[in-house]
């Protein structure tokens, strides 16, 4: 029985307004608002792995600044 590789592909995401790119894109700074990107958890160093991400799934620390704070 083969099973299936899952290729999960790195992202850097903004983690003031929540755009997202490829971690093979040279930006280090979101082009929508100027904020530094990150490619992991600022809490426990986990690679982020969903672009979609607010927080993070390992330690369920918040990546994304929440528009309602």
């Amino acid at each position: 029985m083969k099973t299936k590789s899952v290729n999960k592909e790195r992202y850097k995401l903004c983690p003031n307004c929540g755009n997202f790119m490829s971690i093979s894109e040279q930006d280090t700074y979101c082009y929508l608002c100027g904020v530094k990107m990150i490619d992991s958890c600022p809490s426990c160093n986990e690679p982020i792995i969903y672009p979609t991400s607010v927080f993070c799934p390992v330690c369920g620390k918040k990546l994304v600044a929440l528009k309602n704070e």
